[in-house]
């Protein structure tokens, strides 16, 4: 299966999701063991972002980008985040 340019932004934008959340965890705005866990903020904030430009594109949010790019750009938003917690 190959992944459109717009599923490939979309995985793109979980990677530096989960970074910004790891910076976020680092300097206390994001709290580890919270309500909402650090990979919860991930999540939200794709699925936000899907919404957002679904939204502007007038389009349905669920067309917009595949299901095996949403698993990936969740799994590698995550695997920045647990890498970027650790080594930064």
């Amino acid at each position: 299966m190959r992944l459109s340019r717009n599923e490939l932004l979309f995985v793109a934008l979980g990677a530096v999701l989960g970074a910004v959340v790891a910076y976020g965890v680092k300097t206390g705005f994001v709290v580890r063991d919270g309500a909402f866990p650090p990979f919860v903020v991930v999540l939200l904030g794709l699925g936000l972002t899907e919404l957002l430009i679904g939204y502007a594109a007038g389009r349905s949010p669920g067309t917009l980008v595949g299901m095996p790019a949403r698993f990936l750009a969740f799994i590698l938003g995550v695997c920045v985040l647990l890498l970027g917690e650790r080594y930064v």
